[in-house]
Order: structure tokens, then sequence, then C-alpha cells
């Protein structure tokens, strides 16, 4: 169930119940109270016409004997005998025919007395029971202190006691029937109220929470950054205050992270390249050119393309590093290692092998490409200005290259190249071998 419609039930709930209660509480004491003023009247009149009754004929039995009561009351109140019309009867007893008189007609349809009354002497001795006592009887003690006294001439002849169970007349019958419709109307004016106010309620809350839950769902598709309506000081307002904060700061948060997170990635890269480079001349390290240089020739093999393996040397370097100075001597590792750089295609590889060695892998080139490239390097080298480090300086590089795939493995051929490198070198230096 929606929660609009948990709203509307509530509501309406809500609304009928408060009607129930109200109304059945109200109904039940106006009815109390109807019965209790009916008693009172009731019981009012009754102990006037006894009164009367009493003061007529001194005593019950010299009463009885005269008139009986209930005619007594009818004459009393202008009924059927006196000419005058007839007038509601007040509260009768239920003492039955007397002896010589007939016994009175019976009461007509509806025109029941809505109480009985019990009527005791002077000695609280029941003359009339009321259906509840005998005569004769005592009445009890607990009763004796609620009845009323009936005096004549400021002598008490006798005491009354009401009780029953109230009868509405037919005005009562209307009135209560009346307020009963008025309830009923009531009810079906607080289930029409109670849809009515479920309805704009709950449509202003379900937009206000399908906002949020928009939000929400757009967050979870990484967008973070949400803001929804938080206007009103109730539940759902600070709800949506607590969430476009929350929002807020997770944006943040997440700006932050991902921030971190590129730095940390830099850094890493960073680490990463200089754990391949070196230091000095910034060309790739050792250890990287034989994990690449493996791969190119397991790439090389597989293909069935070309490739060739360099390593070249710096000629007497040792004496440059002795004669013109250490300093000197990483400047010019330095500018060979840019000339080696600049002068290379992408797809080749170069790297300081360790002291004055250089090596190169140059994929896709054959024996004779290779050797055309390194002389050109070789020639780059020799006649590149080297007076400008020391005015007397001359550097030359000596070069192996191998193109030999049967060799079997990237190392087999740097090794062969290696041989042609020594062979260049006892040939007087300042040149390239090839195999």
């Amino acid at each position: 169930m929606s929660l609009r419609l948990k709203l509307m039930a509530a509501l309406l709930a809500t609304g009928l119940a408060t009607v129930a209660i109200v109304g059945g509480l109200s109904y039940m004491g106006l009815t109390h109270r109807v019965d209790e003023i009916r008693r009172e009247q009731a019981s009012e009149h009754f102990r006037s016409a006894m009164t009367a009754y009493f003061g007529k004929y001194g005593d019950w039995a010299s009463a009885n004997r005269a008139e009986p009561f209930d005619h007594f009351v009818q004459r009393l109140n202008g009924g059927p005998g006196d000419g005058g019309p007839p007038r509601p009867r007040p509260a009768l007893h239920d003492a039955g025919p007397r002896p010589g008189h007939p016994p009175p007609p019976p009461p007509p349809p509806g025109s029941e007395p809505p109480f009985r009354f019990v009527l005791a002497d002077a000695d609280f001795r029941v003359l009339l029971g009321a259906g509840v006592f005998e005569p004769g009887e005592a009445l009890p003690a607990d009763i004796r202190n609620t009845t009323h006294p009936i005096t004549v001439s400021g002598r008490t002849v006798a005491h009354v006691v009401s009780e029953g169970l109230f009868i509405p007349s037919s005005q009562d019958r209307a009135y209560l029937n009346a307020m009963r419709s008025s309830l009923l109307a009531g009810g079906l004016a607080a289930v029409i109220v109670a849809m009515g106010l479920g309805l704009l309620l709950s449509g202003g809350l379900s937009r206000r929470l399908q906002g949020l839950t928009g939000a929400i769902r757009a967050m979870h598709g990484s967008a973070l950054q949400q803001q929804v309506p938080a206007e009103g000081k109730d539940e759902v307002a600070l709800l949506a205050r607590a969430f476009n904060d929350m929002s807020t700061r997770l944006a943040a948060s997440h700006a932050e992270l991902q921030e971190s997170n590129r730095k940390v990635l830099e850094q890493a890269a960073q680490l990463r390249e200089l754990s391949v480079r070196d230091a000095l001349t910034q060309l790739y390290n050792r250890r990287h050119f034989d994990e690449q240089a493996s791969t190119l020739f397991k790439q090389a093999m597989r293909h069935k393309r070309p490739l060739s393996l360099v390593i070249a040397d710096i000629d007497y370097f040792k004496r440059i590093n002795d004669q013109y100075t250490h300093a000197v001597g990483d400047a010019v590792l330095r500018q060979i290692g840019e000339i080696l750089r600049t002068h290379m295609r992408l797809s080749d590889l170069v790297a300081r092998y360790g002291g004055e060695e250089f090596v190169l892998a140059l994929p896709e080139t054959g024996g004779p490409q290779a050797r055309a490239l390194c002389d050109k390097l070789r020639g780059l080298i020799e006649n590149y200005p080297w007076h400008t480090l020391h005015t007397e300086l001359r550097v030359t590089m000596s070069m192996g290259v191998c193109s030999d795939l049967a060799a079997g493995s990237a190392d087999a051929m740097l090794r062969k190249a290696d041989v042609l490198l020594y062979r260049a070198k006892e040939a007087g230096r300042n040149r390239v071998c090839h195999i």
C-alpha cells in the first residue's frame, strides 16, 4: 500500500473513531441525563400527587377505601371525569385493584409510566412494592437512606423510593432519533473531510518524498550533489535539510577522494617511472630493458618479424673521467642519452645498461637498417660540439648490432651484440660491427 493510501486510511480511521467515541459518549451522556431529568420529574409528580392523596384521606387504608390512587391522579390532573382535556399521566404505582372498586382500565399503548415507585409507610413498611418488594415487607436499611418523605401537616406519613428503567416517550424517541441522525451525518462529514485532508496532505507529502527518492536514485547513479526543497519546519523538511547537508558533504568528500586518488595514481605512475628510469640520463634502466627486450623477442618470433638489439659503449670513458673530472663524465652521459632518445623512433627502446654502456631494441628492424641507424647515431655523437663542455674534449662510441633471432632469446642476442662491440673496439673504436 502506498504512503498516500496509508495516510488517507489513518485519517479516515481517526475521524470515524473520533466521531464514534465523541458521539457515543455524548449520546450515552444525553440519554443518562434525560433519564435523570425524567426520573426527577416523575418522582416529584408522584410525591406531589401522593401528598395530596394523603392530605385528602388521611392515611393509606382510608384513601384506598375511598378512591384508588390512579383515579385520584387522573381526576387531579384534569383527566376524564372532570370535563377537562386529558393531560400526561404522572408515574403510576402497581397497587392493582382495590376492594369494592373495579380495576382501573389498562393504560393505552405507549402511555406506560417510565418509572415505578416503591411506597412505604412512616415505619418503612412497604405499601407499594413496584414489583420489587412485597406489601408489608420492611425496607432494607440501605434503601431507607435514599427515600423521600411525604409529609402532611408537618408529619411524615410515607416514604417514596424511585427505581426502574427509563422508557422514552414518543417525543424522547424523536429527539434521540434526531441526535442519531446528526451523529451519522457527522460521521459522513468526517469521512469526507478525512478523505479530502488525506488527498491534500498525502499529495504534498508524496511529492516531497518522491523528490527525495529521485535525488537518492540520482546519487546512486553517481550524481552525488543533489538538493531538494526543504521549506517548512516539519519532519519531512528536517529530513530534506539533513539530506541536502549529507549530499553536499558526500559530494565534497567524493571530490576530495577523487583528487586524492588522482594524486596517488600520479605519484604511483611517477614511482613506476622512476623505478624503470636511470636517474642520470633519464633513459630506461637495465631491469626494464631486459623485461621489454624479452617481450619484443617473443613477439618477433611469434609474428616472424625482424628485431635488432644493440650494445653501445663510449670510447675511453675512464680517460674522460680521469682527465676532465667525473662532472664532465656525467655531462657526457646525459648528452649521449639525449642524442639517443631524440633520434629514435617511438617504437624503439633505449636504456643505460650500466656505467658507460647503452642498449637499444629496434623492433621491425633488420640487420642493414639497424646498422645504418647505429652508424647515424655514431656520427651524431662524434660530431657533437663537445668543446662546449671542455675545449679539448672529444667523444666517440662503438656499437655491436645483432639481428639473429636464431640465437634463441633476447639475452643470447645481447651476448652476441656484446661480442661484436668488443670486436669494434679491437678494430679501432668509433665504429659499428654487425652480424
